[in-house]
């Protein structure tokens, strides 16, 4: 991806949320341990989960949490609900731990992430965004994007950061969203083969009228 694709795709993400973007921009570490366990618990939910289906289980499932301090029957998956059911009973612990990581710099913060109930290797990378760190999560859209320029995932946002004077986070919130949108698949799904003939039946069509 290019600068200037990425400056173009940022723009219509703006316009599409513009509150979502300040919250990427404005990401701080949680200030206490019910600010933990929401972090830690969106991610969990979130882990292998379609975007869209997640969100209006969120809804009930934080409301639960923040009322009762448990997930209750807002969610089915059973791993995920002890899990995060865990991270519940036992959150002074797991913060005062992620506070400790947090002074070790984002690479303690990053393996701190993955000694967590259900956060493994890929998504311990999610949670740490999450809490703070200023870092992209490697998932399946954004390796692609980064493939289709000889890139990784951290160099790839590491390098749009640098020239769009955003953050690293905010860049991969913008090419996630871009991709979650089809805008990216949409602007590269032509090939050259295909945009040769595109541009053939064109000219057919032109002399036909003629």
């Amino acid at each position: 991806m290019t600068l200037q694709e990425y400056l173009e795709f940022r723009k219509r993400v703006v316009e599409l949320d513009v509150d979502a973007m300040k919250k990427v921009e404005t990401k701080s570490p949680p200030i206490d341990a019910a600010d933990f366990v929401l972090r830690v618990s969106y991610v969990i939910l979130n882990s292998g989960m379609r975007w869209t289906v997640a969100q209006d289980i969120w809804t009930r499932m934080k409301l639960s949490l923040i009322e009762t301090g448990e997930v209750g029957d807002t969610f089915g998956h059973p791993g995920k609900k002890k899990s995060i059911n865990q991270v519940v009973s036992n959150r002074s612990e797991y913060f005062d731990g992620f506070r400790s990581a947090w002074q070790n710099g984002p690479d303690a913060v990053i393996e701190f992430c993955e000694t967590l109930p259900h956060i493994g290797g890929i998504t311990k990378y999610h949670l740490a965004k999450n809490l703070g760190v200023d870092i992209a999560k490697p998932d399946v859209w954004l390796e692609r994007v980064a493939a289709n320029s000889g890139e990784g995932v951290q160099e790839l946002c590491s390098r749009l950061s640098k020239l769009a004077g955003d953050s690293v986070s905010t860049v991969d919130y913008v090419i996630w969203k871009t991709c979650q949108q089809g805008w990216w698949r949409t602007k590269h799904s032509q090939t050259p083969t295909t945009n040769r003939m595109t541009r053939v039946r064109r000219g057919l069509t032109t002399l036909k009228k003629n």
